[in-house]
C-alpha cells in the first residue's frame, strides 16, 4: 500500500485531513484512500459531507486509511487529484467540475483506482458513479405541488451543469404530472447562483422568489442552498426542500422533505470493492430501484401533508421501481415529454 508521509508536504492552497487509525500511516498496509473535494468542501451538510460519510464508514467498517484534499479553486482539480494519485490506493473524485482534470490525471496514474462521484469519466482504473437524481426530485416536485398554498413553487440551483438540471427538470416534470392529473395550476420559478460556495447569495435568491409568491423553494445549490434553508427559516409560511442528505433536522419544520441522493453508501460500496480486488471500472447508473435516491420520511412535517398528497408520492415511487420510468434530464427532454402518458401509468 502507499504511504502517506509526503501528505504533510503540501501546496499551500490545499487542505488535508486525516481520518484513520492511530497507527503510524508510514508503517501500514492498509488500504489509502483519499477523496478530493470540489471547492465547497466538507461542512456543506450535503454533496460532499455525504461522500466524506461513506468514507468515514469504510474506516470504521472496513479498517481503510483516509485523508481527504480540499482546493480553493476550480484551477486547482489537476494538482489535488495528481498528489492524492501519488499517494493513495483509491481516490474519490467528487463532482461533476471534476471531469477534464480527471480525465488528464488517470490515465498518468494506472495503478490507482479512482471512484468519480456525479457524471461519467472513461478509464480502465475509474469507476464512475452515476445517480438518477431526477428521480427522487420527481417525488418531490409532486410533493411540492400537491402542498402548496399559494400555488407557486421555485428552486435554487448552484450551477447550470447536468447533474443539477437533472434533479431540477425531475423536479419540474413531477409539478406538471400533478397539474396534468390533479387539474391544478401550480406555477413555477428558479433562479442560478453561479457558486455552490455562497450561502448569503442563495438566502437572497430564496428571499426573492418567496418574495414572488413562492412558498417551498427547493436549494440544489451545495453549501450556497444552506443560504435557502437559512431564509425559509425566517418566514412563516414556507418550506424549503433540501438535498442529497437528509437536510430535514437543519431546520425542524422548515423542511417539506429532502431529495435523498445516496452517495455515502456508492462510495463506501465502491471502497468496499476495491479492497476486495472487485472494483469494476465503468459508468455506474443507479436509482430509486437501486434505493439511490427517494424522499426523507419528513418526520417535522408529515402532518401537515395531505393523504393525497402522500398517496401520489407513493403511486409514482411504486411505479418507478417497478420500472415504468423514462423521465426526462434536460430542459429539451423536459419540453418534449408526454405528460399525459407517463400519469396514466401510475
Amino acid at each position: 500500500m502507499k504511504s502517506l508521509y509526503r501528505l504533510s508536504i503540501l501546496p499551500v492552497f490545499l487542505f488535508v485531513v486525516f481520518c484513520s487509525a492511530p497507527e503510524d500511516s508510514r508503517q501500514s498496509d492498509r488500504l489509502k484512500v483519499i477523496m478530493v473535494l470540489d471547492t465547497a468542501g466538507i461542512g456543506d451538510k450535503g454533496f460532499n459531507d455525504a461522500g466524506w460519510t461513506g468514507i468515514q464508514r469504510a474506516v470504521a467498517k472496513l479498517g481503510v486509511e483516509a485523508s481527504y484534499l480540499q482546493s480553493s479553486e476550480q484551477g486547482d482539480y489537476v494538482a489535488s487529484l495528481t498528489l492524492a494519485a501519488q499517494q493513495g490506493d483509491v481516490v474519490v473524485a467528487m463532482g461533476f467540475l471534476m471531469i477534464d482534470a480527471l480525465q488528464k490525471v488517470a490515465p498518468l496514474n494506472p495503478k490507482t483506482k479512482f471512484i468519480f462521484v456525479d457524471g461519467e469519466v472513461k478509464g480502465d482504473n475509474i469507476a464512475s458513479f452515476d445517480f438518477k437524481a431526477q428521480e427522487g426530485a420527481f417525488l418531490a416536485g409532486i410533493l411540492a405541488a400537491m402542498t402548496t398554498k399559494t400555488g407557486k413553487v421555485g428552486c435554487v440551483m448552484g450551477m447550470d451543469i447536468p447533474p443539477v438540471r437533472a434533479y431540477e427538470v425531475g423536479f419540474r416534470a413531477g409539478i406538471l404530472a400533478v397539474n396534468e392529473r390533479e387539474q391544478k395550476d401550480v406555477l413555477y420559478s428558479s433562479a442560478t447562483i453561479g457558486d455552490f460556495n455562497d450561502p448569503a447569495r442563495g438566502k437572497s435568491l430564496a428571499q426573492g422568489l418567496i418574495g414572488q409568491g413562492c412558498d417551498i423553494v427547493l436549494q440544489l445549490a451545495g453549501n450556497s442552498g444552506l443560504g435557502v434553508i437559512e431564509a425559509v427559516k425566517e418566514m412563516e409560511g414556507v418550506y424549503a426542500i433540501g438535498a442529497d442528505m437528509d437536510q430535514d433536522d437543519l431546520a425542524p419544520g422548515k423542511v417539506l422533505t429532502s431529495i435523498l441522493k445516496r452517495i455515502d453508501v456508492a462510495v463506501f460500496e465502491a471502497i468496499r470493492d476495491a479492497l476486495n480486488g472487485r472494483l469494476a471500472a465503468g459508468h455506474h447508473l443507479i436509482g430509486l430501484k437501486e434505493s439511490a435516491t427517494g424522499l426523507t420520511a419528513m418526520v417535522h412535517t408529515r402532518d401537515g401533508v395531505s393523504g393525497r398528497a402522500i398517496k401520489l408520492v407513493g403511486k409514482a415511487e411504486e411505479w418507478m421501481r417497478n420500472g415504468g420510468a423514462n423521465l426526462p434530464t434536460s430542459v429539451k427532454a423536459l419540453e418534449a415529454w408526454e405528460i399525459g402518458s407517463v400519469v396514466r401509468g401510475w
